[in-house]
């Protein structure tokens, strides 16, 4: 069985006291520097992918402490990624004639936590020629969009990358930027009207049946812009930016009743140039794309916007929980509770074996756990069942002192896939036993 494990020595930016302070942005400075990161995809706190548009695909065991270059193109333009769980994932490549692409590979596949990375050559109908937005419904079905000047495409899988379909919508649409599945049959697709921006429309499509049939839902009433990205922080308020490359003034959409309707709200009188938008809740969000200015951030569902200076040239916010959450742009950029250990300085650790539960849980493919060690020690990490069997083993062997992270992905000690049930993963460390119960769902 592959495994995941590596020394996690945690950081961000210092707090004046140990006590606890709000959610903020926090910036890791020790990501690869580049023009921009176009896309941003965590399957725990910790572990997670970006992906920039000089076509470099990077991975953090550490929540962004450490990254690793896993895979270069540089004849593509990665745009978009996504991961049904720590091993498999898809990155999308904008495709021939975007940005000076040479590269006819639209989507590349991993199986191996990003290790390795193949080209998706197969497609049940006909070749998309670009892809934009990917949207993870669960742990089989994945769609994506494109691209950003036409043509628009649709594509789609429902056993886990294994198979694609892919869709032309040139009848519905110039061209697909963003997708957004609420479940495997009702969706949204955002894009343009007219290949010509300056002739262009922000459109909203929706289907309910798995994308096999899509109706406009809405259009906005000006020309010269394009919708960029969407954000639903519930199944009923919804948020999408629209990008205009001059002329003002700038507006964003929002609904309030899941996508039935959409009104256009006003972001700034003035030119912006918006690209990035992303809500953690119905009313907080934060808007961004500027190179020369700061994001900006609202409180009361967009009616009113403050500068904040989470960073520049943002383009994708994700959020894991309604607290927690990552961003990219020129930078990438941490949402939570901030540490009080500074980063470069030694990680405060606990006086004994510290335990933390494992996420998500219940968990349908797999999960991570992160335990802390106040010294090194022999560590033994073993996942059993609920007649005391032992499953199989993660870790045997002595490790040091701090916080480490693992992944089991649903295996037993051969390889095979365990079945729907109550697990228990016990960690011997030291003269230190701890334990947790674990829900595989299948």
């Amino acid at each position: 069985m592959k495994q995941v494990a590596t020394v996690v020595l945690f950081f961000v930016v210092v707090c004046t006291s140990h006590a606890q302070t709000s959610p903020m942005w926090q910036l890791l400075p020790d990501a690869p520097r580049t023009s921009r990161y176009n896309d941003v995809y965590f399957v725990s706190p910790t572990v997670g992918w970006v992906v920039s548009g000089t076509a470099e695909i990077y991975r953090t065991l550490d929540g962004g402490a450490s990254w690793q270059l896993q895979f270069r193109r540089t004849t593509a333009h990665f745009r978009s990624v996504a991961f049904v769980d720590s091993m498999n994932g898809w990155v999308g490549n904008v495709g021939v004639g975007e940005f000076g692409t040479t590269d006819a590979s639209v989507l590349y596949r991993t199986s191996n936590a990003g290790n390795t990375w193949i080209p998706v050559t197969q497609f049940d109908g006909p070749d998309p020629v670009g892809l934009c937005g990917m949207s993870v419904v669960n742990d089989s079905t994945v769609v994506g969009v494109g691209r950003v000047r036409g043509p628009a495409f649709f594509i789609k899988t429902t056993d886990g990358g294994e198979t694609w379909t892919s869709k032309d919508m040139s009848a519905h649409a110039a061209g697909l930027i963003d997708v957004h599945f609420f479940d495997t049959n009702t969706g949204f697709a955002a894009g343009l009207t007219n290949s010509n921006h300056e002739q262009s429309s922000g459109i909203i499509l929706y289907t309910e049946d798995g994308g096999e049939t899509w109706e406009e839902r809405f259009r906005t009433t000006r020309t010269g812009e394009w919708i960029w990205k969407l954000s639903f922080p519930t199944d009923e308020v919804g948020y999408a930016s629209l990008q205009r490359n001059s002329q003002s003034p700038i507006y964003f959409l929002k609904t309030t009743d899941g996508g039935a309707t959409w009104e256009e709200k006003l972001f700034r009188s003035d030119y912006y140039f918006v690209q990035g938008i992303g809500f953690i809740s119905e009313d907080e969000g934060w808007i961004g794309g500027n190179s020369s200015e700061p994001s900006y951030h609202t409180t009361d569902g967009g009616e009113t916007w403050e500068p904040d200076p989470i960073g520049q040239r943002m383009n994708r916010f994700r959020f894991l929980t309604d607290s927690f959450g990552y961003a990219v742009g020129r930078q990438v950029h941490r949402y939570g509770q901030a540490s009080a250990v500074a980063i470069g300085d030694e990680a405060e650790v606990p006086s004994s074996l510290q335990l933390d539960p494992n996420y998500p849980n219940p968990f349908q493919t797999s999960t991570t756990v992160r335990y802390t060690l106040p010294e090194a020690s022999p560590v033994q990490v073993a996942v059993f069942d609920v007649l005391g069997r032992r499953v199989t083993e993660l870790v045997n062997e002595t490790q040091t002192t701090g916080t480490h992270t693992i992944v089991w992905n649903g295996t037993n000690r051969q390889g095979e896939l365990v079945g729907t049930g109550i697990y228990f993963l016990q960690i011997h460390a030291g003269d230190r036993t701890e334990s947790h119960t674990m829900v595989l769902m299948r």
